[in-house]
């Protein structure tokens, strides 16, 4: 397998994507409960662009980070396939409220996040079954809240021609990597663009943000280096000579031994050894500043349909 070195550089941002709020008032109206039956990170540089907004006002859609999962996605990183199964399973459960006292047109409208629980129907636990599957997720599932959800996790916008748009605010969603388990992310300087809006389903909502420099070291490069180790116990098996580790010929884990394995050279990666690696630097390093705080920008795009839960 090629090296990842060329394709990681190859991140360019020329999509803009405008997103003032002139004019919003606060929120009213009543509120629509829904839970995200998909939920999509980029695997690939166009869909990170697709699934990003400007946050700082530039005219230049941000996320980085998802150009990075984008490209990892592209070297055989399953991320899109943890995430999907962790949605089936009831492990990720994002619930969004809308306030707005209508779909089309509404200066004064806000959507809030939340992290839900026990759903009913009960989640599966093999995401395979497609017999009980997802059952949670067909448009009448309900939901509580999760403890240690947020309570202010919302923006507020308006809805123009059925498209609703709002922020600047703080929401916080999850998403998986290195396994189903759920890693949640606490987004500042957060937008939300949401098409097609309906009681029983919203088609689009791409929910997008920056993660603090504390999130990306706790979190995200930790969910990484879970995602590493069994590629190279896959394809490094020390049977494979002359390479000192024993990997396959052009194989994922030997392109990660190379980039990553550096202190010592043990064939294994660390998660200090991916912190301290000049290109993950490079490519990890903030890219908007929020309020003083430069950050790492992410975009996601969710589809969500009808839910009860506590609204």
């Amino acid at each position: 397998m090629a090296s990842l070195r060329p394709l990681l550089f190859a991140l360019p941002f020329v999509v803009a994507c405008g997103g003032g709020d002139d004019g919003v008032t606060p929120p009213s109206g009543p509120h629509f409960g829904y839970v995200s039956k998909k939920a999509n990170v980029p695997t690939n540089n166009n869909q990170a662009r697709e699934f990003g907004l400007d946050l700082n006002d530039d005219d230049t859609v941000d996320n980085q980070l998802g150009m990075v999962l984008g490209t990892l996605a592209g070297q055989g990183f399953e991320v899109q396939q943890t995430i999907d199964e962790a949605v089936a399973q009831g492990d990720i459960i994002l619930l969004l409220d809308l306030q707005s006292p209508n779909f089309t047109s509404t200066t004064g409208a806000g959507i809030s996040i939340k992290l839900g629980d026990n759903p009913v129907p009960a989640a599966c636990t093999n995401p395979d079954d497609l017999l009980t599957c997802g059952k949670h997720l067909d448009g009448n599932g309900m939901f509580s809240i999760a403890a240690g959800s947020p309570d202010n996790a919302s923006v507020s916008g308006k809805i123009a021609g059925g498209v609703f748009t709002g922020g600047p605010g703080k929401i916080s969603l999850q998403i998986a990597l290195g396994g189903t388990e759920p890693i949640q992310l606490d987004l500042i300087g957060a937008r939300v663009k949401a098409t097609s809006l309906s009681e029983s389903a919203i088609a689009s909502v791409i929910l997008a943000g920056a993660l603090t420099q504390n999130d990306l070291d706790t979190k995200v490069i930790p969910a990484v280096h879970a995602q590493l180790a069994p590629l190279i116990t896959r394809d490094c098996t020390g049977t494979a000579p002359p390479d000192p580790c024993g990997c396959m010929a052009n194989s994922t884990g030997k392109t990660v031994l190379g980039l990553f394995d550096t202190t010592p050279k043990d064939c294994t990666v660390s998660i200090e050894e991916i912190k301290t690696n000049s290109l993950i630097q490079s490519l990890l390093a903030p890219d908007v500043e929020i309020d003083g705080v430069e950050a790492l920008s992410l975009g996601i795009k969710v589809e969500a349909v009808k839910a009860s839960f506590p609204l």
